[in-house]
């Protein structure tokens, strides 16, 4: 019985993996608190979240096709026999990423400072009054951008000012001992609703004023639709914000130090009687101009709000942005390069199988220990989650630089088969465009789902009870530390259970976790369906490592290796990010939130379904490699091969099972 051995010559390559995939435990689960902390509102985080893992696409894009290149042994170009560009090229990744990191430290705060603002409008039309800005006390120029303006609170008032702002309406009790006065301006047409002379109706009883016995209606703020219609919202101490999209002229009150005066450019118009300006002015006692006053409701970080461009201080949004787009450059790179080393470095036996599985269970075990012990010990912090992300980075770097006995020299031939025959030259191989453009489809669905998630979770677990940065590490530990059996295992796996099928049970997965999410109002809960990242995450990863190193020839090694951070970390995280948000935006509400997520258990439902008879009717029948014996005589390649020119079965078929190159797709 053979023994089998540790190779000692992969330790290093371990350690690697374990320390960068420890890094990215510790530093990236908590990158969304960091924004809040900084001062950016979560619309800002979301569009980040959107644009860097865009712009990390340039990572793979250069470093797989240069890597590929500094191999060599194509097209004329001499063979790398140490394999020492890669241990560079990573080196240099982690190196870049880890100074880009930093740099996020170095952007200011965002100290903005809103003015005061509200909304107001009489017969005559509308305008928002707000603080001028800054020490040189300057109005903003709007141009002709529209945008949302939510009004609140909304009552009649004299000498409208910026400062207004109140938590209830004020509007006098009604008093039901007294009665109807006839010569008001304001008749009662028995139990339906009071009617104006003008012929306006108002359709609940407003209240009354007890000095003065005069009916108060409420607030009437008519505008002209784009149909043409004129159009009033009445506010009642009943109602929700109302919603205007406006535009504003510049200031018109020059004269006015501290105060700006915004003009609506389109028509409107609030409905102020005389029985309303006599209790104003209370018959002339004082200089009145009555006007509808409003609260604007988070007048800055409503959706599309209007007035955000005009807030006073510093904003650091758009050099926050750009610092983490190039950041996200890197760690793209590093991955596909680290796949690269693995599939290289552990070569295919002659049953088709290496030890890459137990490579990235290395990775897995520090991706789940380093995270909660940030999470944790350090509260979260960005500060010292960058320390302990330079730390392990810097003993990565120099592990690659001084161990030149890792075994990533490009290998002299590949095992790249169909039906179990030894490879053959390129022009002879199958090629498998179709499967491979098909897994790209299925990694970036898979992608948007897990990114949906795996983006905002932060803000969720500290949003629900028990919600801690302890919790948010402890999501990923209790994926990443189970997943370590399995990976050690996962050659196996997935040669057993099929390609296709692990990853149709990664959209079911996506199911039930984006319900479950719906549902779950404590942290510690989140943990029960977490535990699922073992499919979702990990043997999703090394089911598309294994699946394109047999796809791809050989000189495209890490192109092929770069498809899967191509296809699920960056556009699949970029368009995850995009309608995940929908869930998270500070405007939404928590019906919000479960419509946003049963969406997602929808549409992952009919992909899985979709998905499984596209492959059983369609993909299976057309992919699977037909089965014939070597032709007779044997190919001159394979004759050499054997020395002597004897055709040798054990040679060709592995173990005489065949079962490399039937990839169960």
């Amino acid at each position: 019985m053979k023994v089998k051995y540790f190779n000692t010559s992969l330790i290093s390559l371990k350690c690697v993996l374990f320390l960068v995939f420890g890094a990215i435990g510790s530093l990236f689960p908590f990158l969304p608190l960091h924004m809040i902390t900084l001062g950016l509102s979560k619309d800002e985080s979301i569009l980040i979240s959107i644009i860097s893992p865009a712009v990390a696409l340039l990572g793979p894009l250069v470093a797989a096709p240069l890597a590929d290149r500094l191999a060599g042994g194509f097209g004329g170009a001499q063979r790398s026999k140490t394999g020492r560009y890669l241990r560079v090229m990573i080196a240099a990744c982690l190196v870049l990423a880890t100074i880009f990191y930093w740099l996020l430290i170095l952007v200011p705060p965002i100290m903005r400072n809103p003015p005061k603002a509200s909304f107001a409008c009489d017969g005559e039309g509308g305008f928002i009054l707000q603080d001028r800005c800054g020490a040189d006390k300057t109005c903003y120029d709007w141009g002709t951008s529209k945008g949302s303006v939510l009004v609140k609170n909304c009552e009649f008032s004299c000498n409208a000012t910026s400062a207004y702002s109140k938590e209830v309406t004020t509007m006098p009790p009604k008093d039901e001992s007294v009665e109807f006065n006839e010569e008001s301006d304001y008749y009662d047409s028995g139990d339906g609703p009071i009617v104006e002379p003008d012929g306006s109706y108002f359709t609940t009883p407003p209240p009354i004023s007890n000095d003065s016995i005069i009916f108060i209606p409420h607030p009437h703020m008519c505008y002209t639709n784009s149909s043409g219609d004129i159009v009033c919202e009445v506010y009642t101490e009943f109602s929700k914000p109302i919603d205007f999209r406006i535009g504003l002229k510049p200031n018109i009150d020059n004269d006015t130090e501290g105060t700006c005066k915004y003009p609506f450019i389109d028509g409107f118009q609030c409905r102020i009687n005389s029985a309303i300006r006599k209790n104003l002015t209370n018959d002339g006692e004082y200089d009145c101009q009555p006007v509808v006053l409003c609260e604007i409701h988070n007048a800055y970080t409503n959706k599309d709000s209007l007035l955000k461009k005009s807030q006073c201080g510093y904003d650091s949004f758009w050099l926050y942005l750009f610092l983490r787009s190039v950041a996200d450059i890197f760690p793209a790179a590093a991955s596909v390069l680290i796949g690269t080393a693995v599939v290289i470095a552990t070569r295919e036996t002659s049953t088709g199988r290496g030890d890459v599985g137990k490579q990235f269970a290395a990775g897995a075990l520090g991706f789940g220990i380093f995270a909660p012990i940030i999470g944790g010990a350090a509260n979260g912090r960005f500060l010292d989650a960058m320390i302990c992300f330079t730390v392990l980075m810097l003993i990565a770097v120099v592990i690659l630089l001084f161990d030149s006995k890792m075994p990533l020299s490009p290998p002299e031939w590949w095992w790249h088969t169909r039906c179990g025959l030894l490879a053959l030259p390129m022009s002879a191989v199958r090629k498998y465009g179709l499967e491979t453009a098909a897994l790209a489809v299925i990694l970036f669905l898979l992608g948007v789902f897990w990114n949906a998630i795996d983006s905002y979770l932060p803000w969720h677990v500290v949003r629900i009870t028990d919600g801690e940065p302890l919790m948010i590490g402890l999501t990923l530990t209790i994926g990443a530390l189970p997943a370590v059996i399995f990976l050690v295992f996962a050659e196996r796996i997935v040669d057993y259970c099929g390609h296709n099928n692990i990853l149709i049970f990664c959209f079911v997965n996506y199911i039930w976790h984006h319900i479950a999410l719906m549902f779950i109002d404590n942290a510690a809960y989140l943990l029960f369906c977490e535990w699922m990242e073992i499919f979702t995450l990990h043997i999703m990863y090394i089911t598309a490592v294994l699946y394109l190193r047999h796809l791809v020839p050989r000189k495209f090694t890490a192109c092929g290796q770069a498809l899967p951070i191509v296809a699920h970390f960056c556009l699949g995280r970029s368009i995850g990010s995009l309608l995940g948000g929908m869930a998270y935006t500070e405007y939404n509400s928590e019906y919000t939130f479960q419509r946003v997520n049963g969406g997602f258990a929808v549409a992952a439902c009919s992909v899985a379904i979709f998905y499984f008879v596209i492959y059983h009717f369609y993909l299976k029948p057309k992919c699977a490699p037909p089965m014939h014996l070597p032709p007779e005589p044997a190919p001159a390649v394979i004759q050499n091969m054997n020395g002597n020119g004897s055709y040798t079965p054990l040679r060709v078929y592995h173990n005489s099972k065949s079962k490399k190159g039937h990839f169960r797709y």
